[in-house]
């Protein structure tokens, strides 16, 4: 029988840790990542690795034992005040119990709802929604897949190079890397590297990239010279993979620093992305904000307030108003990195037929979860 309160306990073990949260200042060090991360919930992960950054008492030894113990909180919190714990140094001493291997064997299931939510830190209806909609058998391989340290994948940037040469560049420089079998621009990297530093990535090379996001834009048809409309730009991860592709893209975002960031990304990269305001285009993306419910296995912080409706009337805003910069016989493209339903199952606007959609789940399909959605203008 599946055990579901048991799902996503932690798989990689380190039996040192018993011996580690037994130094007072280790347990402090903990305390007071957890309070930083609290502090705000939505900025959590930044937040903490900035905090990590200017911790200077933290040394190389012991960061990443810190780190470890604040990220095993935020994953296990509820399965820990389960199990008894009533204060920050008990979570920090039954966490470190759970990351050295114990199973809380004498903890008893209750129901699979409630048993998954808990083992998930997440509210019950998200928990419920995920149980209901996979099964028990898959629900179990979903909790352990995102409470596992994720893989970092990098995006190839075929403007410059090819996946080939830039496995071998690395490899010059330390760091090694897997190709992905399916998506043609992914490469894993294989252990911890500091990539930022690397000679290939100041030189434009590659851009980290979760595959999720590089699978989504391998699928869209996408002919040399299209123009895409990128209307929630961000960043501009998925504009650059699009413009590496051959299209003409202009980005847009309400939030001025994001774009700021993009311009430097693509004089780095090689790319010519226009940003402007939008024009009428035959290809014109969506990537909408959301709960990030897709991400939790990489920004464990965001299942504190983790909801799935407080966006979805922005959402629906945006389609409706994107539908209108589709040009007759093009394609509004709806994405998000979301793993909910109504997040996910707004209506084609009027005008609209929905040609294709696709779901990546993370014990599936080894990435992080993420959903899109094409719809053509008829």
């Amino acid at each position: 029988m599946t055990d579901l309160l048991r799902s996503a306990l932690p798989s990689e073990l380190d039996p040192n840790l018993l011996e580690v949260v037994k130094r007072p200042w280790i347990v402090e060090q903990v305390k007071a990542g957890l309070k930083e991360a609290r502090r705000a919930p939505s900025y959590a992960t930044p937040n903490l690795a900035r905090w990590f950054r200017k911790n200077r008492s933290l040394g190389s030894r012991d960061r990443p034992v810190v780190a470890a113990l604040v990220h095993g909180v935020i994953r296990h919190e509820a399965l820990l005040l389960r199990a008894g714990a009533r204060s920050p140094e008990d979570l920090t001493l039954m966490v470190a119990g759970l990351l050295a291997g114990d199973r809380l064997e004498s903890l008893a299931a209750v129901s699979p709802a409630e048993d998954f939510a808990t083992a998930l830190n997440v509210p019950g209806s998200i928990a419920n929604e995920w149980l209901e909609r996979l099964g028990v058998d898959d629900a179990a391989a979903f909790a352990a897949s995102i409470n596992t340290r994720p893989p970092i994948d990098i995006r190839v940037n075929t403007l410059k190079t090819t996946r080939a040469e830039l496995k071998a560049t690395l490899l010059t420089e330390g760091v090694e890397t897997i190709e992905h079998s399916t998506v043609t621009t992914a490469l894993e990297v294989v252990g911890r590297a500091n990539l930022s530093q690397t000679a290939a990535f100041k030189a434009g090379l590659f851009e980290v990239q979760d595959r999720s996001s590089q699978a989504f834009c391998q699928s869209l048809s996408i002919s040399k010279g299209v123009r895409v409309l990128d209307l929630c730009a961000g960043a501009g991860g998925k504009s650059l993979a699009l413009a590496a592709r051959g299209a003409r893209v202009t980005a847009t975002d309400v939030r001025s620093k994001a774009l700021d960031e993009l311009e430097r990304r693509a004089v780095r990269a090689g790319a010519s992305i226009a940003i402007e305001e939008p024009r009428p285009a035959p290809i014109v993306l969506v990537d909408a904000p959301c709960s990030g419910s897709g991400r939790l296995r990489r920004n464990p912080a965001l299942r504190w307030g983790l909801t799935a409706g407080s966006l979805v009337a922005t959402q629906a805003e945006l389609i409706a108003a994107s539908a209108g910069l589709v040009e007759p016989g093009g394609v509004l493209v709806y994405a998000t990195c979301s793993l909910l339903l109504e997040e996910n199952a707004h209506s084609c606007p009027e005008g609209f037929e929905l040609v294709s959609e696709q779901t990546l789940w993370p014990h599936i399909d080894h990435s992080d979860g993420f959903y899109w959605r094409v719809m053509r203008r008829i």
